[in-house]
């Protein structure tokens, strides 16, 4: 294959890719291996050119020489480290911090460890070196390369040794040769797999963090870094950029670092080529060069330090506050769990959310946005590495020099770009907590469920309602009609009529299409779908809903429903699908007050919110009696109710609700016994129907349908649930 035609043809295979993962989910699977075993080709020979190559680069290198390597290298890696971070916070400051704890749970214990510095010392000084190479720590090889090279420095060079070294590093060169013929093939099948991938719902509430990251590389890849290299050496920008072009393009078609190595090292060859005196520098240039960038492979993959903004935008999108000296401590902790390839940054991401308490989705949601970011976060680190290398060989040889005017240029140019970023991503979106009112109302159904029926499309007016009598009088028997008889109903009109409320959130309620969405009305499709029958929503108002099943207007009732003791006496109820204890809706700076009943019941004058639900006044007046109850419609006004001090609902409920409203928090007091028990209700003596509903439950549960809904409309965490 020529060379020159190979750009062309992995830009064909990436188009070719993208048009495959939109239109050929088949295909797409079947390209899925091939873009695996490309990825997999690239990084088998990571870890033997690192060791390699930091054994022979620093093993040739006498101990003077060395030592002054090490003394020209450090500021070079702290000025990348500053400027990187400099600028990540600019472009984590675009999204607001959450200074509220949304659900303040004194029932529950609080984590005693969010993050362990054990991780750290494993990821630096493994225990088993091999260990290490089978794991693929990065920072622990290169750590031991280091070690071992400077060992070797002090010996006797062992020239056998470093004649098999030098064999094992051009043999990693040149298998890399060999592989990027692969690219078209590669390349098309990771584009396939990263356009399927992609979580629309993922993608859609960080679109404005994704946007924010491919601005932030483009410009520290292609101008910060590029132009701090004129700034310091003798070089234009246009000789910066013609040199790393190549590198630069390969890292993009492969989204692999690790792939242009070999470039960057030509390219710092050619920046270097006028720093020789004599020929007999040419080789000490060569392992120069080849040291630093080797270091510099894990240690400068600034593109990993991306995921500083990313968990600052995923602390907004779960809305969970950042403690101040874990603000402070971010940077650090990212320098350190970001070293290594960047399929590491994935286990960083994941060290890191449980430090700062972030769900456990968080790793996904990661992986999700990375399958678009990757891209600018490859060419950041390509160009790092560019910068460290080409600047640590210059510095070795005194040839650095300060260019004030390139410095005046570099700080304009990049101030007035990152405040356009800062700009973009601050003003021009609105940034959406999950499972906050406003993404709930932009949420709907998953486009397969949807595609069922038309049936949540709520009526435009109410003269168009369905009647609830729309059963043919021969299936409706009396209040005694057995379980059998009202499944033979349902099958015989193939007709599964649900009764709902549309204004509880997030179970049933209707979204900005005015459809009817939410967990119970994705229950509700998927079970209609089991049955074979078409769906009908009835409306039903909470005082009528019990006399509204035993006279049969539909056959299961749904909205966030509890169970109760007079429920289960008089109604046949289902197997319970969530638990949630009893909360309040106060204000952020009162939490305090509401910690337990007896600080609660010592405060004479509270007011207390509540529906005017047939459960929930009952409840609050056992739970709080010396307060006085308000019964209100809904608590959609709840911020204008100034002589109300908090509101009644379960935990989930009311944490949509208070990141909905500007200062809220959801408390659960700790001594509160009551918690609810979420399940369907049907009419009287209808065990038949409840048996079947339940096996069907419990299977999908065990295929794992229900825990993906949980995820997507009640909680991104794990959730008490009892079955």
């Amino acid at each position: 294959m020529n060379n020159k035609l190979l750009p062309l043809l992995v830009l064909v295979g990436g188009v070719i890719g993208i048009i495959i993962g939109s239109l050929s989910p088949g295909l797409t699977q079947f390209l899925l291996p091939f873009g695996d075993a490309y990825i997999r080709l690239m990084e088998v020979v990571v870890l033997p050119y690192l060791f390699s190559s930091l054994l022979l680069g620093l093993g040739k290198l006498s101990p003077s020489i060395a030592w002054t390597l090490f003394r020209k290298s450090w500021p070079v890696y702290l000025l990348l480290w500053g400027v990187t971070f400099l600028f990540l916070m600019v472009a984590a400051s675009t999204v607001p911090l959450v200074g509220n704890t949304t659900v303040v749970d004194f029932t529950a214990s609080l984590p005693s460890d969010k993050g362990s510095a054990k991780s750290l010392v494993d990821l630096l000084i493994p225990d088993n070196f091999f260990e290490a190479l089978s794991q693929n720590y990065i920072p622990s090889v290169v750590l031991m390369g280091v070690i071992f090279g400077i060992a070797i420095q002090h010996s006797i060079k062992p020239t056998p040794l470093l004649d098999v070294l030098t064999i094992i590093r051009n043999a990693c060169i040149r298998i890399w040769g060999w592989i990027v013929y692969l690219a078209p093939l590669g390349v098309c099948a990771l584009f396939a797999e990263s356009i399927s991938s992609v979580s629309l719902t993922g993608f859609a509430a960080l679109s404005i963090y994704i946007a924010v990251v491919l601005l932030s590389s483009l410009v520290l890849a292609l101008w910060v870094f590029p132009m701090l290299l004129t700034v310091f050496l003798p070089l234009t920008y246009r000789e910066v950029l013609s040199g790393l072009r190549e590198a630069l393009m390969v890292a993009v078609v492969t989204s692999l670092s690790v792939a242009s190595l070999p470039l960057i090292q030509k390219a710092a060859q050619q920046y270097a080529a006028k720093l020789r005196n004599s020929d007999g520098e040419e080789q000490q240039q060569k392992e120069i060069i080849e040291t630093s960038l080797s270091v510099s492979y894990p240690l400068a993959q600034i593109g990993n330090f991306f995921i500083l903004v990313f968990l600052i935008y995923a602390a907004f999108y779960y809305y969970l506050p950042i403690e101040k000296q874990q603000l402070l401590e971010l940077p650090f902790v990212t320098l350190l769990s970001s070293i290594g390839s960047p399929t590491s940054s994935i286990g960083a991401v994941t060290f890191m959310a449980n430090w700062l308490g972030l769900p456990p989705g968080t790793t996904n949601l990661y992986v999700e946005t990375m399958a678009i970011t990757r891209y600018g976060q490859v060419i950041t680190s390509v160009s790092a590495f560019a910068f460290v290398t080409t600047t640590v060989t210059f510095l070795f040889y005194g040839k650095v020099r300060f260019n004030l005017r390139a410095l005046i240029v570099l700080v304009t140019v990049s101030a007035a770009a990152f405040s356009g970023i800062w700009a973009l991503g601050s003003l021009g979106g609105t940034h959406v907590p999950l499972h906050s009112e406003v993404s709930y109302r932009a949420a709907s159904l998953p486009d397969y469920v949807q595609q069922l029926s038309d049936a949540n499309r709520l009526p435009s007016a109410p003269s168009e309602k369905s009647p609830v009598a729309s059963v043919d009088p021969q299936h409706q028997t009396s209040d005694e009609v057995s379980a059998r008889n009202t499944i033979d109903r349902i099958e015989t009109t193939s007709v599964l009529r649900v009764g709902i409320n549309p204004e509880v959130m997030p179970f049933t309620y209707t979204n900005n299409d005015g459809r009817l969405v939410g967990y119970d009305v994705e229950m509700m499709y998927r079970f209609s779908e089991s049955m074979n029958v078409d769906l009908e929503f009835i409306p039903y108002d909470w005082q009528s809903l019990a006399s509204d099943l035993k006279q049969r207007k539909f056959d299961i009732a749904v909205g966030g429903l509890y169970i109760t003791d007079t429920r289960l006496n008089t109604l046949t109820v289902s197997a319970p699908y969530f638990e949630s204890p009893l909360a309040l809706i106060v204000k952020s700076d009162r939490v305090q007050e509401f910690k337990s009943r007896a600080v609660i019941a010592a405060n004479k004058d509270l007011t207390i919110a509540v529906f005017d639900d047939p459960v929930l006044i009952p409840l609050a007046k056992r739970s709080f009696p010396s307060a006085t109850l308000r019964v209100v419609k809904d608590y959609n006004n709840l911020e204008t109710m100034k002589d109300v001090d908090a509101a009644l609902w379960t935990r989930e409920q009311a944490r949509a609700l208070a990141i909905s409203l500007n200062g809220y928090s959801t408390v659960v007091p700790e001594d509160t016994a009551s918690r609810f028990l979420f399940a369907y209700l049907m009419p009287p003596d209808s065990p038949g129907l409840a048996a079947y509903f339940n096996y069907w439950m419990e299977q999908s549960t065990k295929s794992g349908v229900l825990q993906d809904m949980k995820r997507r409309w009640i909680s991104p965490a794990d959730t008490e649930i009892s079955n």
